[in-house]
C-alpha cells in the first residue's frame, strides 16, 4: 500500500487530504482513505488564551499535565498553566484560596483579558482485576489442562467545563469516558499480575484527545469510493493525477468522462458520480451536488449515489462551520 498526499486543493486550505489507494479485488471500484478536517464542537474563535484551572480527584495532576501538553502541541492557544496563573495572582497581590474554577474565573479574567478557563473533576478512576478459569480438558496424550484468564480493566470518567474568564459564562460541559483492558492467560495456574499503568495512561490520552475535539478543529479519515468502467479510462488517469497531487488535472479528466457522447445511462451515471465525489472532497459543494443529482436522475435506485448526495450536504454544513472557526 502506497501513501499519496495532495497539497493543492484549490483555495480550501482547511482540507488536508491524504489518499491511500486501495484496489478492491473483484469490484469495479477504487477506494481512497481521505483525511478531512472537522470543526470543533465549540467555536472558540476570538479566544487566543486558554487557562488550565483545577481538576480535582485521583490522578488529576496527570490529567492536567496531559492537557497542558496537548494544548501546547496544538499551537492554537496561548496556554496559561498552573504556574502562569499563580504568577498572575502574585503580581496582582491576589489571594484566591481554593480551586481555580468558575467562581474565580472572572477575578482572574480582569488581568488575563479574553480567555477561556478549563477546569473539572475526576468522577471515576478505578481498576478491576479479575481471574476466571475454564472447564478442565484433556489433550490427545491424556494430559489434563485448565485455562486461566486474568483481565485487568481500567475505567476513567472526567467532567470538564469551559468558561469565559471575563463573564464566567459556561461555554461547554463534557462528560468524558475512557476504558482500556488487558488480558493474560495461563494453564493450570493463575496468570501473573498485569501492570495497569499503561492502561491508565491510555485512558488519560483518550480523555484528552476527545476533549480537544470540543475546542479545536480535528482530523478524521473517510473512505471515498470511485467507480471504474472500461468505457471510462479517464477515471484511471484521474486517479493517477491524484497520486501525484495534480488535483485540477484530475478534475479535468473527470469532466472529460462526463462530456463523452453515446454512453449507456448507467455508465454516464458513473461519470457524473465520480466527478461529484471528487468535487465534494475538493470543497466544490454546489457543483458536486449538481453532478450527484444528475447521477441519481440516471440511476434513481442507486443507494451509493443517494448516500453520497446526503453526505455532500453534510460536508458542506461542516465546512461552513469550520470556516467560521478559522
Amino acid at each position: 500500500m502506497k501513501l499519496f498526499t495532495i497539497n493543492n486543493f484549490k483555495n480550501y486550505s482547511f482540507i488536508n487530504v491524504v489518499l491511500v489507494l486501495i484496489i478492491l479485488a473483484g469490484c469495479a471500484t477504487t477506494s481512497m482513505m481521505i483525511t478531512v478536517k472537522r470543526p470543533a464542537e465549540v467555536n472558540l474563535k476570538g479566544y487566543e488564551k486558554i487557562a488550565i484551572g483545577t481538576i480535582s480527584g485521583t490522578d488529576s495532576r496527570d490529567i492536567e499535565d496531559a492537557l497542558t501538553t496537548e494544548l501546547f502541541a496544538s499551537g492554537r492557544f496561548e496556554v496559561l498553566d498552573r504556574n502562569h496563573l499563580q504568577q498572575i495572582l502574585r503580581e496582582h497581590n491576589l489571594n484566591l484560596t481554593g480551586a481555580i474554577d468558575q467562581t474565580t474565573a472572572a477575578e482572574l479574567g480582569k488581568f488575563i483579558g479574553t480567555a477561556v478557563l478549563v477546569f473539572g473533576r475526576v468522577q471515576t478512576n478505578k481498576t478491576d482485576d479479575n481471574v476466571t478459569k475454564g472447564e478442565p480438558w484433556q489433550d490427545k496424550k491424556g494430559g489434563w489442562h485448565q485455562n486461566y484468564t486474568r483481565e485487568v480493566n481500567h475505567i476513567l470518567k472526567v467532567n470538564l467545563q469551559i468558561v469565559d474568564m471575563q463573564t464566567a459564562k459556561i461555554l461547554a460541559v463534557r462528560n468524558l469516558t475512557a476504558e482500556k483492558s488487558a488480558k493474560k492467560y495461563a494453564d493450570k495456574k493463575t496468570p501473573e499480575e498485569i501492570d495497569y499503568t499503561p492502561l491508565k495512561s491510555a485512558c488519560i490520552h483518550k480523555i484528552i484527545s476527545d476533549f480537544m475535539k470540543t475546542i479545536a478543529p480535528y482530523d478524521i479519515q473517510l473512505k471515498a469510493t470511485f467507480q471504474k468502467d472500461k468505457n471510462l479510462p479517464e477515471v484511471e488517469s484521474a486517479i493517477t493525477q491524484l497520486k501525484i497531487g495534480e488535483w485540477d488535472e484530475a478534475l479535468n479528466l473527470f469532466r472529460k468522462a462526463v462530456d463523452k457522447q453515446g454512453l449507456d445511462p448507467k455508465i454516464q451515471a458513473k461519470a457524473y458520480y465520480n466527478l461529484g465525489l471528487a468535487q465534494m472532497y475538493g470543497g466544490i459543494y454546489e457543483e458536486s451536488l449538481k453532478n450527484l443529482k444528475k447521477a441519481m436522475s440516471l440511476q434513481p435506485n442507486n443507494k451509493m449515489y443517494q448516500k453520497v448526495f446526503t453526505q455532500c450536504k453534510d460536508e458542506k454544513d461542516k465546512a461552513d462551520k469550520l470556516e467560521e472557526q478559522l
